[in-house]
């Protein structure tokens, strides 16, 4: 029981341990070894061995969580753990079934497929996909541009399988296989990393604007005028006529606003009155607003206003310059249980325990599409807000529609002084290696930061300090390898799902006679 107990706490400390921000990802290559040992020593109970294993490394990743919302840090901790427990579910059914090697695959096939799911679905929770981890150490993930983060993932998964293999045969060539799928990545990401070339040519000037408001306290004197003028006066002591974009962070402007008429708002009517001082410039900036719909025209998110009224409130990014705003982007990957309540038919009776994690809460509508906001001289911006940072395809498709840089508005002050706003900074590095891109990030407070196309970070602002800075950037047109065919080991991994399925099903010798008459 000993040993038991040691293989339970190693898993979540390694794991843990390996995770960014923190440059010890190299731990997480052998993060799953103790639990697979478990499985081998375990003969009672071994589903509720691994699941308090799972449930500490996710506490011991994401407690910061608690700082938002108590109860929807336990709800996250007891679902997520339970859902990373299906795939060694799989893995001991298909061992007793068939051999070791084909539950090894299986074990695989299903924690990617997991991890796709958290991309797809309306419970999106990808924090804990473990490419995500790697984001700490981007000198050996330069390669994410052919993979994205999946390829992390399979890499991490496919070391722990050939050093527990090692350890359960003392056979030499599962180590020699693992040093090779250690050594050969890493050389690979190197030979990128110092191949690319950070041009300086065509550089464009991006002034970024962090204001510190604390969320927890910001509506007790609630003024958006005021705020505004506090913005403007921030933006007065580093803009001049060189500047590209003006960025304000997530909640920049609090004014909710009907989007038919939001040039007459107060606050807009003060920012493109001072905008006209610098005609060039657009301010980029995330906003509150909301959108009124006839019956005919209701959505599944509308609210009711009257008899024949109903209205949709988003989580919007705003581009405007000296005529006032010129587009709108509402955030279209919205955090479950906060911004949306995800198949609300069913959990709709835990409303009352929605994780406060920025933005507006309650319901809110979305784009189906990413808008790309271009500037006066036809840059293109990618208007990521907060939790869509997350989001590597999502990304993709702002690339798609044009995007040369990428922007992300976030307001990170919920969580506190805690490694949860440092996660968040860090995942951003991961879009910036994908797509080549530099990232601008913008935060009411956090971390604000500039990042190269290498996932390099530069201009960090401090935490809980008010500043006001001007990064100058590199915009690409550059299309990568992910660009095009975007998480394909996602999915894949998603269809063989139906083979792992079957043989859930199935025993070996039916499977084997089932694949007969398939293929005959």
């Amino acid at each position: 029981m000993k040993k038991q107990f040691y293989l339970i706490l190693l898993s979540p400390f390694l794991l843990s341990l390996g995770w960014t921000p923190l440059p010890f990802g190299f731990l997480l290559f052998t993060g799953f070894i103790p639990l697979l040992i478990l499985e081998q020593i375990a003969i009672k109970k071994y589903w509720l061995k691994v699941y308090l294993s799972i449930i500490l490394w996710n506490l011991a990743t994401t407690f910061w969580v608690w700082n938002a919302s108590p109860g929807g840090c336990i709800a996250m901790l007891i679902c997520n753990s339970l859902l990373q427990l299906f795939p060694f579910i799989i893995y001991k059914r298909i061992k007793k079934n068939y051999s070791i090697n084909f539950a090894l695959i299986a074990w695989a096939i299903s924690m990617l497929s997991v991890e796709y799911l958290h991309l797809n679905w309306q419970i999106a929770y990808p924090w804990l996909n473990l490419g995500n981890g790697l984001a700490g150490t981007p000198k050996i993930i330069q390669w994410y541009e052919y993979t994205g983060t999946f390829g992390g993932s399979l890499w991490i998964l496919l070391i722990n399988i050939f050093i527990f293999k090692y350890f359960n045969s003392r056979d030499k060539i599962n180590i020699y296989i693992s040093s090779f799928l250690v050594i050969v990545p890493i050389i690979l990401s190197f030979i990128i990393f110092y191949s690319i070339s950070l041009e300086k040519k065509g550089n464009i000037k991006i002034a970024v604007i962090q204001p510190n408001i604390d969320p927890y306290t910001k509506f007790d004197n609630y003024d958006p005028e005021s705020e505004v003028k506090n913005f403007i006066q921030m933006s007065e002591n580093i803009v001049d006529s060189s500047i590209e974009f003006l960025l304000f962070p997530e909640t920049g402007l609090t004014q909710n606003c009907n989007e038919e008429n939001i040039n007459d708002a107060t606050t807009y009517t003060l920012l493109k009155t001072w905008l006209k001082k610098y005609p060039d410039m657009t301010l980029v900036s995330g906003c509150n607003t909301h959108r009124f719909f006839d019956s005919t025209h209701r959505t599944s998110t509308s609210r009711k206003y009257n008899e024949n009224r109903f209205y949709d409130v988003y989580n919007s990014s705003v581009a405007v310059n000296k005529n006032g705003v010129i587009d709108i982007y509402h955030k279209s990957k919205l955090v479950p249980g906060v911004e949306k309540m995800p198949y609300p038919k069913i959990f709709g009776f835990l409303e009352k325990m929605a994780i406060d994690l920025g933005g507006t809460s309650g319901s809110l509508g979305e784009d189906s599409v990413q808008k790309v906001f271009f500037s006066k001289k036809n840059i293109g911006a990618a208007p990521l807000i907060c939790y869509e940072s997350i989001f590597g395809e999502l990304t993709g498709n702002f690339v798609k529609n044009g995007a040369n840089v990428i922007f992300v508005l976030t307001n990170d002050g919920w969580w506190g002084n805690t490694p949860g706003y440092s996660q968040h900074e860090y995942y951003a590095r991961l879009r910036a290696i994908e797509y080549r891109r530099d990232v601008v990030r913008c935060t009411n407070t956090g971390i604000s930061c500039k990042i190269n196309k290498k996932g390099e970070i530069s201009g960090e602002t401090l935490w809980w300090k008010p500043d006001a800075v001007v990064y100058e950037i590199n915009p690409s047109s550059h299309i990568t390898f992910y660009s095009l065919y975007g998480d394909f080991i996602g999915r894949t991994a998603a269809w063989l799902m139906i083979v792992v399925f079957f043989m859930l099903i199935f025993k070996k010798e039916y499977f084997k006679k089932f694949l007969y008459y398939f293929y005959r």
